[in-house]
């Protein structure tokens, strides 16, 4: 179980999640247990008048006070303690339940953002997070830096930016995008133009445009958008090291953003609808060539877009 374990964490940098110890902001272990699990621990939070208080004072033979003993994990050499929050505090799930929801394929699964976090669905235990001050401070950098966030909505991403504010956001590695089809183009442009100075630590974006029937709402998607391109190439502020683009997006889009960003931009290998393959079944073949023939369909005429003319952001590409 010891080799399991230590498995799971040998790309874990020691240094780095040390680090962070002084970024973190005191105690918001409130905001973050609301955020992420929808738990009201403010009656958990410690006193700050602890030890400044007097006992009261009775007739009887008073019991003798007794001293808060130390936690047995604090006991424990950092590496292990590191290797423990990881597994109460990173997402991971049968990744078999629903595979939509997990990062990749692998067994961690992503912090939905726009989903109830009912008790049922929990799949991290933020329990560690009320121990105590160091024991927070340790912790809290794994569940920003770990974990992947998604999100469908800018409302939720700005909410979550209220909640746990500037200093947690700032820890923040991954994100999952989806863009629905019928978004409000307004409010992920303002989003895009905040993200790089809310999230200054971003190394891995993920975007996604779907929607839903290539005559109907695909059409109208923001993945032929040129200002949402742009917007999204303000990620260069960031040390983006990769972008991968799933969906329906114009042709030019994977070569701007590897001009503009400088990070590995993914595109071809599991953002494109995939080609059918000889151990297909019959269903599997025909939804594999209908999805690429509606890519095609998606991106006739947009090799015409010019996302690196910066005055072309305007335009509304019909």
């Amino acid at each position: 179980m010891f080799l399991q374990v230590l498995d799971i964490t040998s790309d874990y940098n020691l240094r780095e999640v040390l680090s962070f110890r002084t970024m973190a902001e005191p105690f918001s272990r409130k905001a973050i247990a609301k955020a992420f699990f929808g738990l009201n621990i403010s009656d958990a939070e410690p006193s700050s008048r602890v030890g400044s208080q007097r006992p009261k004072k009775s007739s009887r033979t008073e019991a003798p006070i007794k001293t808060k003993q130390k936690s047995p994990l604090l006991d424990l050499p950092v590496e292990i303690r590191l290797i423990i929050y990881d597994l109460l505090l990173v997402s991971r799930f049968n990744r078999w339940d629903n595979p939509s929801w997990s990062v990749g394929n692998t067994y961690q699964k992503l912090i939905l953002l726009d989903f109830i976090q009912a008790r049922q669905y929990r799949t991290m235990d933020p329990a560690v997070l009320q121990t105590c001050k160091q024991v927070y401070l340790e912790a809290v950098p794994i569940l920003y830096s770990r974990n992947v966030f998604r999100f469908n909505n800018p409302n939720l991403m700005w909410r979550l930016m209220v909640q746990i504010g500037h200093t947690n956001m700032k820890m923040i590695r991954s994100l999952d995008i989806y863009v629905p089809p019928d978004a409000d183009k307004g409010s992920w442009l303002d989003l895009l133009h905040a993200l790089p100075g809310a999230t200054p630590g971003l190394k891995s974006v993920v975007v996604r445009w779907w929607g839903e029937g290539i005559d109907q709402l695909w059409q109208r998607s923001l993945g032929k958008d040129i200002a949402f391109a742009q917007a999204l190439a303000r990620l260069s502020e960031v040390s983006l090291e990769k972008l991968r683009i799933e969906g329906y997006y114009a042709k030019p889009w994977p070569a701007y953003f590897r001009d503009r960003l400088g990070a590995r931009v993914v595109e071809a290998e599991d953002g494109v609808p995939r080609p059918p393959r000889d151990d297909d079944d019959d269903w599997m073949r025909k939804l594999n060539e209908d999805n690429l023939e509606d890519f095609r369909k998606y991106q006739d005429g947009t090799d015409l877009l010019n996302p690196w003319d910066e005055e072309a952001g305007d335009a509304i590409f019909l």
